[in-house]
């Protein structure tokens, strides 16, 4: 089948970063899980996802490669973004039969990796899985490419999703989604552009310019700015090489909607965030179990912390566009003696980040200039140069109606070859807050006073959530 020109565009550098990730297998996918507070049926959910698709062509896009050229060499330019063909029910929906929903669970999902020229494939897939239990529950996971979405995106398509769930219809089920030729009526007349050109989120300061200028023609030029600005210390690591190991091992714990009242009232008693809190409590609590059995002669952590990038916009771009609009900013602390302290210090650079979007524009320098594939090749093979932590809180998420309802909600995403550990936070429209902890399977091997040192870990987080903020 013929796709038309105006539905093919080329991609831009945040795309070419997260197709070389996906095609190198480099990272996998992130998920948004939820449990409704009724069952949907077969048929209800491909009348929801007919209805959906036929409102927003973002759903039906996927990364083709145009010629034969090394995607290395071509740093990904040889790819384009195009409308698919088809997409089917079967193909992007499988339903399960557990036991239990867990850990096991959130591995699982983390095992898939999405194709690319794949003209029947979108770039998000859904699993929903069912307890077999008496009253068990059911639970809709939505994994996603993040060369399309990122974690707020996820949680819109679920928001979205249960406004289609509210007027589709039962007696029908929808085996074709989507057909380019059946469809096209549907389709914008030209395909939906990158976000990275709908914002001027990563352009470059003039510093930023120059010194990307300066350090494709001027010899010696890193090394003299080392002795202006320094380096950054040497941060936690193991002493294990990087791989292409992509596996990614999982905790998680519950807040209630009390006990988040109890912290959100400390933060803002101290002029902090619960993001902030989270990253320091969740970095003291390694401090006193991981680190202390994991040696490494460094003495500061980095933390990389995602900044949304559509709280600078309008509320067209608020709520909502679709597409990455995520950056992370990158925060490196000594060992934490004072936690208030740290917080304060913490919450004071992260504020900064945002205020002069130092992040976003140093990504877009890193991206437009550099090859992405020399970058992650760098990384192979090497002992260090993964952060200690990333966390991503996507705040207090609310109901897109008040018939079908979030009763949990999971945020689950993979190490890659860029963490040790990863932090995500979803609070429900009640209060309740879900934090999720991934973590490269290393760390499964140690322990610590003769428990699981990750079991132990968690413990220790919980214990610290609430006793300082008592």
């Amino acid at each position: 089948m013929l796709i038309q020109p105006n539905h093919r565009r080329k991609p831009e550098f945040n795309e070419r970063y997260y197709i070389c990730r996906t095609i190198e297998n480099y990272s996998t996918n992130f998920s948004i899980i939820v449990q409704y507070n009724r069952q949907i049926s077969h048929n209800l959910l491909s009348n929801a996802l007919y209805s959906l698709i036929k409102k927003n062509s973002w759903f039906v896009q996927n990364f083709f490669q145009i010629d034969q050229r090394n995607p290395a060499t071509a740093n990904g330019h040889n790819f384009e973004v195009r409308i698919l063909e088809h997409v089917k029910f079967n193909d992007v929906v499988k339903f399960h039969q557990i036991d239990k929903f867990d850990e096991i669970i959130m591995e699982s999902l983390n095992d898939h990796i999405f194709s690319m020229n794949n003209a029947t494939l979108p770039l998000w897939k859904i699993n929903v899985f069912e307890e077999m239990r008496p009253n068990g529950n059911q639970f809709i996971s939505v994994s996603f490419d993040h060369s399309n979405y990122d974690g707020l995106s996820g949680v819109q398509f679920q928001k979205d999703l249960a406004k289609e769930l509210l007027t589709a219809k039962d007696d029908l089920f929808y085996d074709v989604l989507f057909d380019y030729q059946r469809d096209f009526g549907n389709l914008p007349a030209k395909i939906l552009p990158a976000v990275d050109n709908l914002t001027d989120l990563f352009d470059l300061g003039v510093l930023s310019s120059s010194s990307s200028i300066l350090k494709k023609w001027v010899p010696f030029y890193d090394t003299i700015c080392g002795f202006i600005w320094p380096s950054d210390p040497p941060i936690f690591d193991t002493d294990t090489p990087v791989t292409k190991n992509l596996q990614t091992k999982y905790k998680f714990l519950k807040l209630t909607s009390n006990q988040i009242g109890q912290i959100s009232k400390y933060c803002r008693s101290h002029g902090i965030t619960l993001t902030t809190y989270f990253d320091i409590i969740c970095i003291c609590a390694l401090q006193e179990t991981v680190f202390s059995v994991v040696k490494s002669s460094a003495t500061h952590t980095s933390s990389l912390v995602a900044i949304n990038g559509r709280r600078y916009y309008s509320d067209e771009i608020k709520n909502f566009l679709y597409g990455t609009l995520v950056c992370g900013a990158p925060i490196i602390l000594p060992t934490i003696e004072n936690k208030l302290e740290a917080m304060q210090i913490f919450h004071q650079e992260m504020t900064n980040d945002i205020n002069t979007k130092k992040s976003f524009q140093s990504t877009g320098n890193l991206l437009k200039h550099a090859n992405v594939w020399e970058y992650f090749q760098n990384k192979i093979n090497k002992i260090g140069g993964r952060f200690t932590l990333t966390i991503s809180n996507l705040g207090k998420i609310s109901n897109s109606n008040d018939i079908f309802k979030f009763e949990q909600m999971y945020f689950v995403s993979n190490t890659g070859v860029v963490y040790n550990f990863v932090l995500n936070i979803t609070t429900l429209p009640n209060g309740e807050l879900t934090a999720v902890v991934g973590y490269i399977p290393e760390f499964e091997k140690y322990e610590l006073n003769n428990k699981p040192i990750m079991n132990t870990f968690m413990e220790k987080f919980y214990d610290l959530l609430i006793l300082t903020s008592s």
